[in-house]
């Protein structure tokens, strides 16, 4: 493996710790510690910008837009429909059994998640992603402009992003595109600049480092909790999240280099390998789990007091590995079952 490309195997598994953390939080406001909340909801943007380099790295210099985008859906759109049909029958399943729903509440249950675009939660990544990829001539078009053309649109986008926020529920495709391009630019020019950027690795770690402190800090004097969702013509101050999420990207560029150059033991590279191997699986996978735990702890008639932030950790930490090791077995146990065509079922 290209020494390049090894940063990005480890960021891929970086990623997908990062974004199930973040779906495993208990008592989230309700005692759950803010400062790590906080730091760990929107792993999304470190995906957003992986997708980014590679598009530029790999799709855009041999893009045949007709089997780029079939490919897309293949291996990203029909998993999600899979996974999408299992997850609603189970939640289904959880409002007529677990909740005692009659059959006319089943019916809108199903009909206004179904509307939203996605099912699970975190999938509302799907359908935004496919619009990236539907519009990648546009990305080929940006990519194609003069180095300073390229910096002050990515600039001027992440302004715009900073203030628009994310769109409420994530339902909004178009909201969506707009606020996390930045993310994607990010991917590509980091791509286009690799080099350069490289060797202003030190001064833009320390400007990264020096924006994540500031912007959780804000976060926590103004007391907000996660990602800032909201209307995205309507005022809502400063999206702080944005401006952490886009240095923790930095940071995570800066710390998975100095990993590729360190000798990890074979257990370590083969697990780190792995994860990054399994990263989508694991992604579409691990809200059916969730759904699982719910149903557990629902039907146990479970619930964790508000208010201690130990506790609340300690319970976060059993879903996180609930859900890695159940999303883990499945994905296996599915690929062993259908080999190559596990690809357009688990996307692997």
């Amino acid at each position: 493996m290209r020494k390049q490309q090894l940063e990005f195997t480890y960021m891929r598994a970086l990623a997908i710790l990062w974004i199930v953390a973040g779906h495993s939080l208990y008592n989230a406001g309700l005692g759950f510690p803010v400062t790590i909340e906080n730091v760990l909801r929107g792993g999304t943007a470190l995906f957003v910008f992986i997708s980014g380099y590679f598009y530029h790295r790999i799709f855009h210099p041999r893009m045949v837009y007709k089997e780029f985008m079939l490919s897309k859906v293949r291996n990203v759109l029909q998993p999600f429909l899979w996974v999408s049909l299992v997850g609603m029958i189970l939640l289904v399943c959880q409002w007529a059994f677990l909740y005692n729903r009659p059959p006319i509440e089943l019916a809108k249950g199903v009909y206004y998640t179904v509307r939203n675009g996605y099912i699970l939660y975190p999938h509302w990544y799907i359908p935004f992603i496919m619009a990236v990829f539907a519009i990648s001539p546009v990305f080929s078009a940006y990519i194609r402009l003069s180095p300073a053309a390229r910096w002050l649109i990515f600039a001027a986008l992440c302004l715009v992003s900073i203030f628009i926020h994310r769109p409420i529920g994530n339902i909004n495709v178009l909201h969506s595109v707009v606020y996390f391009t930045p993310f994607y630019l990010m991917g590509i020019l980091y791509s286009a600049h690799e080099d350069w950027l490289k060797s202003h690795a030190a001064p833009l770690l320390a400007a990264a480092a020096v924006g994540t402190v500031v912007s959780v800090v804000m976060q926590q004097l103004s007391g907000h909790h996660g990602n800032y969702h909201k209307l995205a013509f309507d005022w809502g101050g400063i999206d702080w999240q944005f401006i952490q999420k886009f240095s923790l990207c930095v940071l995570a560029v800066g710390f998975c280099l100095w990993l590729s150059h360190q000798p990890l033991k074979e257990r370590t590279q083969s697990a780190l390998n792995a994860l990054a191997e399994m990263s989508f699986p694991i992604f579409f996978i691990h809200p059916l789990f969730s759904i699982l735990f719910d149903t557990i702890t629902g039907a146990m008639h479970f619930r964790l007091a508000a208010g201690n932030p130990w506790t609340a950790m300690a319970l976060s930490a059993f879903i996180f590995v609930f859900l890695m090791v159940g999303s883990v077995v499945t994905a296996r146990a599915i690929k062993a079952l259908l080999k190559d065509k596990s690809r357009s079922v688990i996307g692997w």
